[in-house]
């Protein structure tokens, strides 16, 4: 006979209390395989207790593996698994670490050197001019929040199914019409919705490129595309940015006799320099990329955030041979965590990325795509990019001043962008490695990215990427006389 102590007072309910009996005695050794358990019936009226609760006890106790039972008949304590001691675990009999594909060993690498350049997160003394990431403290979260629960009160049905493989219709609609007031020429069924711009950028890999094609990339560019690129076999050729932007004398002269498989480039705010590239430019890269019958992939991820001077529309606009794939995303202008983006692409290549992405994630959040929808839709967007607008023109207008007061004139040179969260710094009047440097800004305080990780080659001088993203203007203005107490003294010294 099974005997069971039931604590009605007890915060845990009776059903769990007769499984955790039940799992102690068979994992002390007091009952073995073969044993009987009493029916439900017999437990519930030795111990005073509703039948249901034996009942649905003995059932979770088969799910667990504890229990044989069949209708009509006695359940037996089962013959289980034994489970494993941490010391057993230690010893696996399989090596995953050679088990993953080469690809994948790679992207563990590309990983972890990603994350030794993080900020670290503990000293406020250092101030972090190296993150990427819209502030969260600008985010509009009442906005957000209404947005989320008008979904869920109005149309839940749908928003919590799987949704379309290209995206939630109307947001699709909505970028579409929001492309169209930047000059591109697109239709709904010419967008795809992504899981922000690096989804983006994978998808569009995924379909126009084969391990071991040649693409073309800025030098430097977006350090995590390079990393991309590079799981996905590419053979990078790499073009050097000048303050125009790509050295397109040295694209024509890479192009000759050469098929690549698509060309990258960010022409707006470009990621690190923050260059925007001017109408002309834009022009001759569309020319040659027609010229050679070469796939443009257009980055726009912060087409939107420009401060200063006239708007330069994107190369999307003057596309008019279907060469060009535009990525765009929310996360850098609302927020991280929203992670959509989208893709504008001629509809066969539209109609590839969405067959794919059904294949690899079924549909993207449908919840938070109708969120989207209606954060555009009730002007909220609109909204929150006047009044960021407002704060990130202020902090890089601090920097920009900050660096022309306090970095020396001579073997130092940085960007002015017109918009965007980045500026670049090379230093070229220092015999000092770019590690060296970069630890030396970081024991007077102040944190930026290391400009190797933006290249796939070494760079020839330590150059640094600059971001305004989570600084006030006040915290820019000293970081820019600590960067230029280290410089002056790297360039004279």
């Amino acid at each position: 006979m099974l005997l069971l102590t039931i604590d009605r007072k007890s915060a845990v309910p009776i059903y769990r209390q007769i499984i955790d009996r039940v799992v102690h005695l068979v994992d002390g050794g007091t009952l073995s395989p073969g044993d009987r358990l009493p029916s439900s019936r017999i437990l519930a009226r030795s111990t005073g207790i509703h039948r249901s609760s034996v009942t649905r006890a003995y059932e979770e106790l088969w799910a667990l593996g504890y229990l044989e039972s069949r209708p009509g008949s006695y359940s037996t304590i089962r013959r289980r698994a034994r489970r494993l001691t941490g010391v057993e675990r230690a010893q696996p009999l399989l090596d995953w670490s050679a088990k993953v594909v080469p690809a994948a060993r790679g992207a563990r690498e590309s990983s972890a050197l990603l994350s030794r350049d993080r900020p670290a997160k503990s000293d406020s003394r250092v101030l972090d001019f190296s993150r990427l990431t819209a502030d969260v403290q600008l985010t509009p979260r009442d906005a957000v929040r209404r947005c989320f629960k008008a979904v869920l009160r109005e149309d839940a049905g749908q928003a919590l199914q799987y949704g379309e493989p290209a995206g939630y219709h109307p947001l699709r609609e909505t970028i579409a019409l929001r492309l169209r007031t930047h000059g591109v020429d697109v239709t709904p069924e010419e967008i795809v919705v992504t899981g922000g711009a690096q989804q983006a950028l994978d998808l569009l890999l995924r379909a126009l490129a084969r391990p071991g094609d040649r693409i073309v990339v800025e030098s430097p560019t977006y350090s995590v595309a390079l990393h991309l690129f590079r799981f996905h076999g590419l053979d990078l050729q790499s073009i050097p940015v000048r303050p125009q932007g790509m050295d397109l004398d040295a694209l024509e002269q890479a192009l000759a006799g050469q098929r690549p498989a698509l060309l990258y480039t960010i022409p707006n705010f470009h990621n690190p320099t923050g260059i925007t590239t001017n109408q002309v430019h834009r022009e001759r890269l569309l020319a040659l990329c027609e010229k050679h019958r070469l796939p443009l992939v257009e980055d726009g991820f912060e087409e939107e955030m420009k401060y200063f001077g006239k708007a330069v529309l994107p190369i999307k606009s003057m596309d008019r041979r279907d060469m060009v794939a535009y990525v765009g995303t929310l996360s850098k202008v609302v927020f991280p965590g929203l992670r959509i983006g989208w893709i504008a692409a001629p509809r066969p290549l539209a109609d590839s990325v969405q067959a794919i992405q059904r294949l690899c994630s079924l549909s993207g959040n449908h919840l938070a795509q109708a969120a989207v929808h209606r954060f555009f839709a009730t002007g909220a967007y609109e909204a929150h990019l006047r009044r960021v607008h407002k704060t990130y023109r202020r902090r890089m207008q601090a920097m920009i001043d900050g660096l022309r007061e306090n970095l020396p004139r001579r073997g130092v040179s940085w960007t002015e962008p017109q918009g965007g969260y980045t500026l670049w710094l090379q230093v070229s009047g220092t015999k000092l490695a770019e590690q060296a440097l970069h630890d030396r800004l970081l024991a007077a305080g102040v944190k930026l990215s290391s400009g190797r990780l933006f290249h796939a080659h070494a760079p020839r001088h330590p150059c640094f990427r600059v971001s305004i993203c989570c600084s006030t203007a006040d915290e820019i203005s000293e970081g820019c006389r600590r960067i230029g107490r280290v410089l002056r003294a790297a360039v004279e010294g």
